[in-house]
């Protein structure tokens, strides 16, 4: 199968490193005295997160299918609380959740693999799928209409980055809340992710197996009828049967040959296309929520003070265009995001017309002490 990757599409996902974005905002102007707001924002959204990373573990420990530790009161923590705060980590990740029609329709696909899956979603109390930056890849499969002789060009989306989440019930042997993360998914392969999957035989391994096996089939049977009807000793009769059942074992042997690469080849996915798991995600996933936090709420700033920005809708217009000009890159930012963090850390002096920080200097007291503050907080107003 061959494989074309196009321009990917990354929605609100800023596919920049927060060190480059600093270098780009540096170079487009900031003084030297701005670069050291830049600097405590981001030292102050990382403590932040620090600690929402050892809330968030401690809240899902009980359902955490790995655990190893005791767990105090599992029965009386409300799982969906625990599921609606990693769904909220999700969309400040930047994820986007696929709607319960786009995942069943993804389904009904057939994988180009060749793999052909069906999974029963009644096990489950609640199956949430999340993606981060899509693309359309364009794959040569075969098809049924050359009778699988020729290939053509398929237009398939993949996914950069895939979020399962499973939460099967207490009674279930797999209980528990259960984060899968993945890379590099077509959307007809989105089914290779579930577990307790029943794989199938693809179309055109069925009709060759049939061609092959059932014409190999009926010519050693015809062929062994002619031996028994032509042959005269004990023995040719033996060989005769022995040499038609050596074929028909050689047939059923293709069946299990080719669920054994079916397998092979689902493990090979999943192996090199699995990026964490469960307690190792939800770190993941805090980590990729704070860089995308602190690449908004910088970019935000950085542009409010190199330009002339009058309103919110001008910033979030600003933002895209120098993206699209440093970067190269299409996104729709986020600019409630963006805008948050600079109205919470009280950065911003005025929020219409025009939007502007204070000085620098004034920035840097005002977050050093809101620093002094936050690290002075009782542990449970954190």
């Amino acid at each position: 199968m061959q494989e074309h990757k196009s321009i990917a599409q990354f929605d609100h996902f800023i596919p920049v490193s927060t060190s480059r974005l600093i270098t780009a905002l540096v170079r487009a102007g900031l003084s030297t005295e701005q670069v050291r707001v830049v600097h405590k924002i981001r030292r102050l959204i990382t403590l932040q997160f620090s600690d929402r990373l050892i809330k968030l573990k401690q809240l899902y420990q009980p359902f955490n299918p790995d655990r190893e530790l005791l767990v105090e009161g599992a029965e009386s923590i409300q799982s969906a609380d625990t599921i609606q705060q990693i769904k909220q980590l999700l969309h400040e990740a930047n994820y986007s959740e696929l709607t319960r029609q786009q995942i069943e329709y993804a389904l009904e696909q057939t994988s180009p693999y060749g793999l052909d899956v069906k999974i029963d979603f009644d096990q489950f109390t609640d199956v949430s799928l999340f993606y981060r930056a899509k693309s359309q890849r364009s794959v040569m499969v075969r098809d049924w209409k050359t009778l699988f002789i020729k290939k053509r060009s398929v237009n398939l989306i993949a996914y950069q980055r895939i979020c399962l989440l499973l939460h099967y019930p207490k009674e279930h042997h797999m209980s528990g809340i259960h984060i899968k993360l993945f890379k590099d998914i077509l959307r007809p392969d989105l089914e290779m992710l579930f577990p307790d999957c029943k794989i199938r035989m693809k179309t055109i391994d069925k009709i060759k197996l049939a061609i092959t096996g059932g014409g190999g089939t009926a010519g050693g049977l015809v062929a062994t009828i002619g031996k028994l009807t032509a042959a005269v000793s004990p023995l040719a009769i033996v060989m005769a049967v022995a040499g038609f059942a050596a074929l028909l074992w050689r047939q059923i042997n293709k069946v299990f040959v080719q669920r054994t690469r079916y397998m092979a080849s689902l493990a090979q996915n999943l192996y090199f296309n699995n990026l964490d798991n469960n307690m190792g995600a939800i770190t993941y996933l805090i980590d990729q929520a704070r860089q995308e936090e602190i690449k908004e709420t910088l970019l935000a700033y950085g542009l409010i003070n190199l330009q002339k920005i009058n309103n919110s809708a001008e910033l979030d217009s600003a933002c895209e265009t120098w993206l699209m000009e440093q970067f190269d890159c299409t996104i729709d930012f986020d600019i409630e995001d963006g805008l948050k963090k600079l109205v919470d850390y009280k950065l911003i002096e005025q929020q219409n017309d025009p939007l502007s920080c204070q000085s620098a200097e004034i920035l840097c007291e005002l977050l050093d002490r809101q620093w002094q503050e936050y690290m002075q907080l009782p542990e449970n107003r954190i």
